[in-house]
């Protein structure tokens, strides 16, 4: 069995925003699916409190998303014995050197292999200074090999694409039946072509997590969009509430960004969008083309975006780098 020592944003030793850096997206995920694969054999340092459900620090509703679908279920913890381990085949970093995370070298001795996880958007300071041009664009480019990646624009072979993901345990079951609205209240502004107003985040309207989810689930469709990367948790929870994503200029996603091969439809004006949605859902019932595309984004959530299947993945690639 691969042993994984997990290296966690400290909030006792963060000099950015305490609840951001807590609320890390992509080292938070990682680390609940490689926990639920490898049990006691992922040890995560230093312990993320806010994963076994202690918000003493951090109260769940500062962070990012106010916690929704991350925090549904704490994470088993793991023995004693387990924590007090010496050796390790893998160490991997949750953040690539961001939130003030450092290199930790009397660490990294112990371990066979030393990896990355880097949850950089798309747009800000690049830890080490790394940018490319893409499309007239100065983008934050690969900053750490070898590693996972979410929003890849230059390709590397050191570098693997990865997405955001979603624990099982939040994905509900399809009921077409309740569809009453026809996208949902939550959507993002600019992907319904409104000014959005990112800074105060308006779209984040339910404090309730349920009253989220029923928002999705009652909708026909899903809208999103680009906002600081390709990807977010926005595309795991509406396909995982049981509705139909549909993705606004999807189609100039870089191929390597996240979301890759995500069954979706492209659209780029409202009118486009208006048409998409009049052609799939007709009277108030879906047509054998909504559902056929409902089905295979299902699909793809399932066998590529839950927490354990990334963890499987990235398992996968791991043993490559030390067997």
């Amino acid at each position: 069995m691969v042993r994984v020592l997990f290296i966690t944003t400290d909030e006792n030793n963060n000099l950015h925003a305490v609840d951001r850096a807590q609320g890390d997206y992509f080292e938070n995920l990682a680390l609940i699916g490689l926990r639920e694969l490898l049990g006691d054999n992922c040890v995560d340092y230093p312990r993320k409190k806010i994963l076994y459900g202690d918000f003493s620090s951090v109260p769940k509703s500062s962070l990012h998303g106010q916690g929704f679908s991350l925090y549904h279920k704490p994470i088993k913890d793991i023995s004693d014995e387990a924590r007090l381990a010496s050796e390790f085949d893998i160490m991997l970093y949750g953040t690539v050197m961001s939130w003030n995370m450092k290199p930790l070298p009397e660490l990294e001795a112990k371990c066979k292999t030393i990896f990355y996880i880097d949850g950089n958007d798309l747009y800000g300071v690049a830890q080490n200074n790394k940018y490319v041009h893409y499309n007239g664009e100065i983008l934050i480019g690969n900053q750490m090999t070898p590693s996972f990646k979410g929003q890849i624009i230059a390709e590397d072979p050191d570098v693997y694409p990865i997405g955001t993901s979603i624990p099982e345990g939040r994905i509900l079951p399809i009921d077409l039946s309740q569809k009453d609205q026809l996208f949902q209240n939550s959507y993002p502004r600019y992907a319904f072509f409104e000014t959005p107003d990112e800074v105060n985040r308006k779209h984040h309207i339910y404090n309730n997590e349920e009253e989220y989810y029923f928002d999705l689930s009652r909708s026909w469709f899903g809208l999103t969009c680009k906002r600081g990367g390709w990807d977010a948790m926005r595309h795991c929870e509406i396909i995982a509430a049981g509705t139909l994503l549909l993705y606004r200029d999807y189609h100039l996603k870089p191929p390597y960004c996240a979301p890759v091969n995500l069954p979706t439809l492209s659209y780029s004006s409202k009118k486009e969008l208006i048409e998409i949605m009049d052609r799939l859902v007709v009277n108030n019932k879906p047509t054998t083309e909504y559902v056929d595309l409902l089905l295979a984004q299902r699909s793809w959530l399932t066998q590529t975006a839950t927490t354990l299947a990334r963890a499987n993945y990235m398992i996968k690639i791991l043993k490559g780098y030390y067997v």
